[in-house]
């Protein structure tokens, strides 16, 4: 009984041995802990979980990364390129999503990288001899085409459109050989959204009316030197457009095309009648059915001069949303700047340059009232005078980043000019948040005694023009220019008010400024 024990714990310690043995003789095969186990367990259990969602393949990942990638510009695309191989497909496929070709001769090199990339956009500016038969082949999945001065002819800008049914956007810029055949070509692309027509010398209503029934998904109509002066738009009935963006640039629109138009795009967000001096638009052509202003925030009537003061205020009144108003060079007066502080709270951005009917009173009143202004045009011929800078009446647009004051009178309100100019000096150091700040007058002076120093509180300009002084800068004046505003990178001198020799001295002290004369 005694041995027994003996003998099992021999055999077990020979056991024991062996396992040493054929541990030290192959030590990959040792037996773990139990805590070493209990580990290898747990790792193996969360392996046969299911991933995580994620790329399975480069491919996806360079998917995720062409989806950041898109919204960089073209800069920050090639610094991209270096990073890695992910990171250049996917670059590269951003940079050839729009091809822009401006040459006077025509070369198809690129046209073979359409296949490998799937462009979208094609530019062709200048191309006297473009091939464009072979960019109908072979560029058949295009979203935005853009042809400037390019000779095309109405069948072969057919043969591009009928290749490319997803074009979503279309840019006409000075091609002459156009007709109106080709508005009737365009018209096939009943999902066209965006469209831009510049220098066409002449379109007939049936076929513009046509383009505008078919394309119910129009929202961009832009129309710039086109003859519009023979087109009332009276066949176009009560079609409902969508048409968010119009502008019609220099093309002399009848009152009945903006009225009939007007009225069957309730929608319209910006409206542009910029340089149509010739056209004589009354009241109810502006305004042909009321609410229809409701969603406007951008106006531009620059230089239409036959549009008189009473048809502006009733249309300033009818857009109580507006945030952009170009109304240079029109008849708009007091009344019409009374709206605008009232009625249009929204406002950001105002130009009101040579406007002859506007006076200090209404200006001042204005300029008291809009806190939101960020840009500010009132260059003028010595109609408005330094009364607008009086410091009774403080200016509240405190967040100006943009200011033009050109051809101020600064000999009124009469008695000291040196007055004026403080005052001047004064209202204008207060717009701590200015960028871009652009003065000058035929009785305007800058100088020290004066209150130029006071102007040193604008430490965020960036951009500061000089025009028409009435005398030269002095070195006093120059010399603190040089040391002012930190943030300054771009001076403009005109009519010789700064010294020739002086401009040697201002590269030397700042060399990083861009001067112009």
């Amino acid at each position: 009984m005694s041995s027994a024990p003996s003998k099992r714990g021999s055999s077990t310690q020979q056991q024991g041995r062996q396992q040493q043995i054929q541990q030290q003789s192959d030590p990959g095969k040792r037996q773990l802990p139990q805590k070493s186990l209990q580990h290898r367990t747990a790792e193996q259990t969360s392996a046969a979980l299911p991933p995580l969602a994620c790329p399975k393949s480069p491919f996806g990942i360079e998917e995720v990364v062409y989806e950041i990638v898109s919204y960089l510009d073209k800069s920050s695309l090639l610094n991209c390129i270096l990073v890695s191989k992910v990171f250049y497909c996917a670059s590269i496929r951003v940079l050839w999503t729009s091809v822009q070709w401006r040459n006077l001769a025509w070369t198809d090199s690129f046209l073979s990288e359409f296949d490998r990339y799937g462009h979208y956009t094609v530019e062709l500016h200048e191309n006297y001899t473009a091939d464009l038969e072979r960019v109908a082949r072979v560029c058949t999945n295009l979203r935005e085409l853009r042809l400037n001065w390019t000779p095309i002819a109405d069948e072969k800008l057919a043969g591009i459109l009928q290749t490319s049914p997803k074009i979503t956007s279309l840019f006409l810029h000075s091609c002459r050989a156009l007709t109106s055949i080709s508005l009737l070509h365009i018209a096939n692309h009943t999902a066209l959204k965006h469209l831009e027509i510049k220098n066409m010398i002449y379109i007939d209503e049936p076929s513009f009316v046509i383009l505008l029934k078919s394309c119910p998904l129009l929202e961009h109509l832009t129309l710039e030197d086109v003859r519009l002066d023979r087109i009332a738009l009276n066949s176009l009935g009560s079609t409902p457009l969508n048409i968010r963006t119009l502008a019609l640039t220099r093309s002399s629109p009848p009152g009945s095309f903006v009225r009939n138009l007007l009225r069957n795009a309730p929608m319209i967000k910006e409206f542009s009648m910029a340089r149509n001096v010739h056209s004589v638009l009354s009241k109810d052509d502006l305004l042909p059915l009321q609410g229809i202003y409701k969603h406007i925030s951008n106006l531009n009537l620059e230089s239409c001069k036959s549009i008189d003061g009473e048809a502006i205020l009733s249309l300033i009144n009818a857009c109580p949303g507006l945030e952009r108003v170009n109304m240079s060079g029109t008849s708009i007066d007091d009344a019409g700047l009374e709206s605008l502080a009232t009625h249009c709270t929204k406002v950001t951005s105002l130009n009101l340059a040579w406007c002859a009917h506007i006076t200090d009173e209404g200006l001042l009143r204005l300029l008291g009232t809009c806190t939101g202004l960020k840009f500010l045009d009132i260059s003028t011929l010595d109609i408005i005078s330094a009364a607008i800078f009086d410091m009774q009446t403080p200016w509240v647009c405190l967040q100006l980043e943009t200011l033009i004051i050109i051809g101020i009178n600064m000999t009124r309100p009469r008695g000291s000019i040196q007055r004026n100019h403080v005052m001047m000096f004064n209202q204008l150091s207060r717009l701590e948040s200015l960028q871009d700040l652009a003065i000058g007058g035929a009785n305007l002076v800058l100088e020290l005694e004066a209150g130029l120093d006071k102007m040193e509180k604008l430490g965020n300009l960036e951009s500061f023009r000089i025009k028409h002084l009435q005398t030269a800068l002095g070195e006093d004046e120059i010399r603190w220019l040089v040391e002012a505003w930190p943030k300054l990178k771009r001076v403009r001198f005109e009519s010789e008010s700064l010294p020739h020799p002086w401009f040697r001295y201002f590269r030397q002290q700042r060399p990083h400024l861009v001067l112009g004369s």
